[in-house]
């Protein structure tokens, strides 16, 4: 299992990274020793980006339309964290879906895609 929205078993992505970020609010230097003065929102956010390969038209159009949902609850592996889940509320910011090969037919069935889309928490949780 790499991700579940909301609590449904999803496909697994061709590939799936998760990077952990603060949201900086106005950090500074100091002009007398260069120390960087901390000034953060949150610590310790999780983004993740999925990308899935060679998907039919409608894997790709299922895909696309989940994104939509705000909050999205995701599960999702994340040993980055020393969990092996995370069960949070995300928000995709960021999508795309790319024609990676088709043939001559209008409506053809051997078309196939690319989608990826990455999606940020929107709080932390219990535990994290």
């Amino acid at each position: 299992m790499v991700w579940k929205f909301n609590g449904a078993l999803q496909k697994s992505p061709s590939s799936f990274k998760i990077d952990i970020e603060d949201i900086d609010l106005d950090s500074y230097r100091s002009q007398s020793n260069a120390s960087l003065i901390d000034k953060t929102l949150a610590k310790g956010l999780v983004k993740c980006s999925f990308s899935f390969d060679y998907l039919t038209e409608q894997e790709a159009e299922d895909l696309i339309e989940l994104t939509w949902t705000n909050p999205m609850p995701l599960t999702i592996k994340c040993p980055i964290l020393g969990k092996k889940t995370l069960t949070a509320d995300f928000r995709c910011a960021k999508r795309s879906c790319d024609m990676i090969s088709t043939d001559q037919k209008e409506l053809s069935e051997k078309t196939r895609w690319k989608v990826s889309f990455t999606c940020s928490q929107k709080k932390k949780v219990s535990g994290q």
